[in-house]
């Protein structure tokens, strides 16, 4: 009986996902710094994003999906005074996420590794 528990519960695992809830640190693009602040509420992602120029972004329309890896997100941003909305989507494994990062127009695209921060 136990025996089938335990083997249930490794089974069942990863369909709870990874929790992306905390902080994250990374680089996007040609070295930029970017801060996620993460919080998850079932398959809902919200937070902020912030990067070296110090300014906080609001997250939205934010999910974790399928096997609880694959994570989506935006993010109201703004370049050289003008509003951008940013769209990312990419997978978490473990301590690390890893995305892509692209304008709502598909201008331009990047790539984004950040590691959870112990913070």
């Amino acid at each position: 009986m136990r025996l089938a528990f335990v083997f249930a519960w490794i089974v069942c695992l990863p369909l709870f996902g990874a929790d992306v809830t905390g902080k994250w640190k990374g680089q996007m693009g040609q070295g930029r710094d970017v801060v996620f602040q993460l919080k998850s509420d079932g398959a809902k992602v919200s937070g902020t994003m912030s990067g070296a120029e110090g300014g906080s972004h609001s997250i939205t329309t934010g999910e974790s999906n399928g096997n609880g890896n694959d994570i989506s997100f935006t993010a109201a941003s703004e370049w050289q005074g003008n509003p951008v909305k940013l769209l990312f989507k990419g997978a978490v494994n473990g301590d690390e996420m890893k995305l892509t990062v692209s304008s709502e127009g598909g201008e331009w695209t990047s790539e984004v590794v950040a590691k959870k921060s112990a913070e």
